[in-house]
């Protein structure tokens, strides 16, 4: 009785293997695709709305005139970008700008406690919350009520987080992980198929 031993298709496993390690190592395309489905995945939170972890409903605005928070004019949505910003690495945010270089988005994601000032006119000053900001004051009789060269309010803008990020856990959301994760998936199966 002989026995004969052949190998074969090594080859095929070593050019796979090599495709793997090429793919891991220049993931360029992963990166960037990455950071476009999160970049996307923001943009359709802001389209859906009030999520659990609003501090509050709806804006301001959005119950005195109509429309729908974050969305008034579609610029903060418009402007959300993903890139990669390095070999392994991709940032994913807004560079949209409010007032003296507030960022817009970050001021949604974490809310803010703001003094707002508006100058250059006199204005009667009735309401409590608002308050002289160094402008002069001139008395209107006996009511109380002055007329204040400018003004200050006292403004709390609540957190309105849309982010695929979970900034209190420090991680994805578990709907953007799952994203990545199939993300991952299918480009280190398209390396080895």
């Amino acid at each position: 009785m002989s026995l004969e031993v052949s190998q074969s298709g090594f080859e095929e496993q070593g050019e796979r293997l090599r495709r793997l390690v090429d793919g891991l190592e220049h993931a360029d395309g992963l990166v960037n695709g990455v950071a476009a489905d999160l970049a996307q995945m923001w943009r359709d939170n802001i389209d859906a709305g009030p999520n659990e972890r609003w501090e509050r409903g709806a804006s301001r605005r959005a119950e005195m005139f109509g429309g729908v928070t974050l969305s008034e004019t579609g610029a903060m949505k418009d402007s959300i970008v993903g890139a990669q910003t390095g070999p392994n690495e991709a940032t994913v945010g807004s560079a949209l700008e409010v007032g003296n270089g507030y960022n817009l988005l970050a001021i949604q994601e974490f809310g803010v406690d703001a003094e707002v000032s508006v100058g250059a006119f006199t204005r009667r000053v009735s309401h409590p919350s608002l308050r002289p900001a160094g402008g002069a004051r001139k008395p209107l009789g006996g009511s109380g009520v002055a007329a204040v060269r400018g003004f200050q309010r006292h403004m709390h803008i609540p957190r309105r987080p849309t982010s695929p990020f979970d900034w209190d856990a420090g991680e994805l959301t578990p709907e953007a992980q799952a994203q990545v994760q199939a993300r991952v998936e299918a480009y280190v199966g398209g390396l080895t198929a």
